[in-house]
């Protein structure tokens, strides 16, 4: 009699139900739930089947020697008419999918249709050991078949099978080798569909480690002891207290919370921790089933450290997680603390990268070592950004957009002294995934945590550039010998990624491929970079005539080559004499330009993806420091409504006394823009002494911007405290950072959207030392209503580091529309010049211009110059009222001013007449100025030649 074999695939299952429909409901079955007491005895399978009544069906099948030798039977009716029911089809998918649900029975149950009572079955799952064997071997066999065949030649079922293997594989205990297979699986799709992204290096590495895993587990099984850590990694078990080490006299100071959810639907939070003592790292962890309610969430300990902390340390690598028991609290993470921790942070980037090398030489050791590093410069040019040490070495940050904005809002204005994070492997360049940063303001040492959506990366493998298929039928290949090209990498580090990637293409192509030809020139350039071993391991192993006697040491020879890649491809050298900073970023530095751009031209160049938001800043800088004092004291627009350079226009016209308090005074007018009067409220800040002060004090109680009133009050606080001396300074903050600790914490960790909510509309009453918060939340909130509510809020304070991710949003209004909306009013109340092109692009494709309409008035005269830019380029948006009313409520001079620039440097183009019937269509909205620009349209032959355009002129001007 058979044993029982399991049946995996869609194709495999065709063969013994060739019924489509059937299995498809079978299939449905099983998804839905509705099989019950699943059990297996020798050659047989049994399980309950809900059906229309109250009794459940009795379903089993008998397996026989050949694969497709499978009889099923069943209680039901259907069963009597056709070989297999919807049933039979369900229980066969079960054991397909998931045959470690199956209990081993002592003896066979009732077979459907049979009499007797029922015999005893053996409760519980089988065996571990058992289970586990059974897994090693299926991942043994799958990559000996990979590892032949490649990818080419796959079957359409082939990916689902391991998908299949891999959540069978985790049931199984087998941690490791089944998130490996469930990621394979995911790249096979690509590969099976010839569609998406398949990386060579990517399989070859997945398949590398499910071999050397299955090896190493395979060893276990036999008797070979595993160390705790590696049982953790590879297996992962419940551990009890008793195999806890204690740990005691910790000082441990959170930098990284986050909450999520696995693929198997356990809930995860966790705080990062650093060690101030020792600097190791530590994490606390509450798992729970993601529908569980009643266990009260744990809460994130920021702002906080935690002296004297006991508890017990589970085995694994770092960071090592902690069942915390005992700890005292209270104390704010300020300077003190922060002191401590650079001081036992890694000293540079090479020190970090020697740690990764030493944790890498474990080839069962997480993809991640959580480091932190001093550092002091954020490099933004180029494809990837650098974080950037003081003697010019650098560490690689990821090749992710979203990180951009957290990282500039946790270093606006501030000194970059050390950054907390994982080091892995991205794209085979050594990269550093940042959770906060240490930096250092005027009123002192600050941790700022980047508050992304995911504070834990997970590293996939798969990213980096792919190049495209050369033919329909070829599969992609990653590039990653361009992207360390790209970012910098040394000549041996691009020499040794191609030859990888090559033989991992060879490898697709299956080990047949790995012949002699094949490998004759990657051994003769193994050669050249001083890897004589592996050259001629890799010899050796192509001149064997059986392709399976090749895997295992093309595995070894592929390991030693990404151990050796890393040790060449590691921290970069940047010449810093060759950077500068960002004014308003002064650890963000970008290469020197050659020459200076418009900020318009900068803009454009960034959207078409040439230049990083730091490069455009450095550009607008230049140019605004190009105009003179005496531009910037003269016109505010667009200069002081550019969030960018409203700091540099504050330190600038600060300087020109009475000069400065006069066009301080016209810029706080009502009509402006808030950022116009943001501007100016900075540039009293930094002018100080007593008019200043009188002036601040006037706003703090002057209009309806509570906005604005709340930054008039905070600047005449930190002028006032800067006359007191530094110890004034460091107290007016230290009482401010008292005031939004508690309310920070409730903010980001507690479980109900209500109460963060609560916490952030508080937050939005504290200023700028409450920004930062903020920020976290916007970014990585789970509730939408939440992160609208720090939208906002910080809209409301005026925060334009935001203000990419307003435009971002609007720009994606088709794929979100709730979202749209919320930026669209943020942009409105920023008055930021910045925002007005998102806001007219929006408006001019019609969607939503009631909202649209709303927050572009709230601009106010912002939105001139871009207005009518928009105008000029398409003079069909004129036709809606609401862009014609805007120009009604612009004042009269500075419209006039700007109509009759334009008119004055069009006058000569080919278009000039198209222009001119633009100027007066809006000229005509304000009175005021219509009959200016008209008469003096008038004047110009080409007007007063056009019998339209001059018959329009004449009705303008009445």
């Amino acid at each position: 009699m058979a044993d029982v074999r399991p049946v995996i695939g869609m194709g495999a299952l065709l063969e013994i139900i060739s019924d489509k429909a059937e299995l498809q409901k079978g299939a449905e079955m099983f998804d839905r739930k509705l099989l019950a007491n699943l059990s297996r005895y020798e050659n047989r399978l049994f399980a309950d089947a809900a059906g229309s009544g109250a009794t459940p069906y009795k379903v089993s099948l008998v397996f026989g020697e050949a694969r497709s030798d499978v009889k099923g039977r069943c209680s039901c009716m259907a069963a009597r008419s056709r070989p297999f029911c919807k049933h039979a089809a369900a229980l066969l998918v079960a054991w397909a999918r998931a045959p470690d649900a199956f209990v081993t029975a002592e003896s066979a149950p009732v077979a459907p249709g049979g009499t007797g009572a029922k015999k005893s079955v053996k409760k519980g799952k089988a065996e571990t050991g058992e289970l586990m064997k059974a897994g090693v071997a299926q991942v043994s066999t799958l990559v000996r078949e990979l590892g032949l065949s490649g990818v080419a030649s796959l079957g359409a079922e082939r990916p689902e099978q391991v998908r299949a293997l891999g959540e069978a594989l985790r049931a199984n205990g087998l941690r490791r080798l089944s998130a490996r297979a469930v990621e394979l699986a995911g790249l096979l799709d690509a590969a099976v569909a010839r569609t998406g992204t398949f990386e060579a290096p990517v399989f070859t590495d997945l398949v590398a480690d499910m071999l050397l895993t299955a090896r190493k587990v395979e060893k276990h099984l036999g008797g070979e002891a595993l160390e705790p850590r590696h049982v953790e990694e590879l297996i992962g078990r419940t551990w009890t207290k008793k195999d806890r080490a204690p740990v005691t006299g910790l000082t441990l100071v959170e930098y990284a919370f986050s909450s999520r959810v696995t693929p198997d639907r356990f809930l995860i939070r966790e705080s990062r921790f650093v060690d101030l003592v020792s600097g190791g790292h530590y994490s606390e962890k509450q798992i729970l089933p993601a529908m569980l309610k009643t266990v009260p969430p744990k809460k994130s300990h920021a702002g906080y450290v935690l002296q004297g902390a006991t508890g017990g340390q589970y085995p694994g690598f770092a960071p090592h997680r902690l069942d915390l028991e005992e700890w005292t609290g209270g104390a704010p993470v300020d300077r003190e603390p922060l002191e401590r921790l650079l001081e036992v942070a890694l000293p540079d980037v090479s020190a970090a990268m020697a740690a990764f090398q030493e944790h890498r030489k474990d080839v069962f050791a997480p993809d991640l070592l959580p480091v932190v590093v001093r550092v002091g410069t954020l490099l933004a040019s180029g494809s990837r950004s650098q974080f950037v040490d003081g003697a010019g070495r650098a560490l690689f940050l990821p090749a992710d957009a979203s990180l951009e904005e957290p990282l500039a809002a946790a270093l606006e204005g501030s000194k970059l002294l050390a950054v907390m994070g994982d080091v892995g492997l991205e794209a085979a360049l050594p990269t550093l995934f940042p959770s906060a940063v240490v930096v250092e303001t005027p009123e002192g040492l600050e941790l700022r945590a980047l508050g992304r959506a995911e504070d834990v990366p997970v590293v996939s493998r798969r990213r980096g550039r792919v190049r495209p298929p050369a033919t329909p039928s070829a599969l992609p290949r990653s590039g990653w010998a361009d992207a360390a090209r790209a970012a910098g990498a040394s000549r041996a580090a691009i020499a040794l990624a191609e030859v990888r990637d090559e033989l991992a293409d060879a490898f697709a192509s299956g080990l047949a491929a790995v012949g002699a030809r094949t490998v004759e020139p990657l051994v003769a350039r193994l050669r050249e970079l001083g890897l004589e071993k592996p050259g001629a391991l890799l010899e050796a192993l192509a001149q064997r005539p059986d392709p399976g006697e090749r895997l295992d040491d093309f595995i070894k020879v592929y390991q030693v080559l990404g151990i050796a890649l890393v040790r060449l491809s590691g921290a970069v050298q940047v010449e810093v004499s060759a950077l500068e900073s960002v004014p308003t970023h002064p650890s963000i530095h970008v290469q020197r330009p050659e020459v200076a751009l418009s900020p318009g031209e900068a803009m454009v160049r960034r959207a078409r993806g040439e230049l990083t938001r730091y490069e455009a800043a450095a550009h607008a800088a230049r140019y605004y420091a190009s105009l003179g004092v005496d531009a910037l004291l003269r016109d505010c627009y667009p200069t002081w409504s550019d969030g960018a350079a409203s700091a540099f226009v504050a330190r600038v016209v600060a300087t020109r006394g009475e000069a400065a308090l006069e066009a301080v005074k016209g810029a706080l007018a009502e009509h402006h823009s808030r950022m116009v009067r943001r501007t100016a409220l900075r540039t009293l800040g930094a002018m100080g002494g007593p008019q200043a002060r009188r002036e601040l004090d006037a706003m703090t109680r002057a209009g309806h911007d509570a906005g604005l009133r709340l930054f008039a009050r905070e600047t005449l606080e930190d002028v006032r405290a800067r006359e007191g001396g530094e110890a004034t300074v460091a107290e007016l903050m230290r009482v401010r950072r008292a005031k939004v600790q508690p309310l920070a914490q409730a903010a980001l960790s507690e479980p109900t959207k209500e109460a963060r909510a609560a916490a952030v509309n508080t937050l939005a009453d504290h200023g700028a030392v409450a920004m930062p918060v903020l920020r976290q939340v916007l970014y990585s909130d789970p509730s939408r209503e939440v992160r609208r509510e720090a939208a906002q809020a910080l809209a409301r304070m005026g925060d334009t580091e935001v203000i990419d991710r307003f435009v971002n949003m609007v720009q994606a209004r088709s794929l979100n529309d709730e979202e749209a909306k919320t930026a669209v009013y943020a942009l409105g109340m920023l008055g930021d010049v910045r925002g007005a092109e998102a806001l007219l692009a929006a408006f001019a494709d019609g969607w939503k211009p009631g909202v649209v309409a709303e927050s572009m008035r709230t601009l106010g005269l912002a939105l001139l110059q871009p207005a009518l830019a928009l105008a000029e380029a398409r003079p069909e948006v004129l036709e809606r009222q609401a862009l014609r009313g805007l120009f009604e409520s612009f004042p009269a001079v500075p419209l006039t001013q700007e109509l009759l620039a334009r008119v004055e440097a069009s006058s000569g183009r080919p278009d000039f007449v198209d222009r001119a019937s633009v100027y007066l269509k809006l000229a005509a909205q304000n009175p005021a100025a219509g009959k200016q620009v008209a008469a003096h349209l008038l004047t110009l032959p080409a007007v007063s030649g056009d019998k339209a355009l001059s018959r329009l002129a004449k009705k303008v001007l009445g």
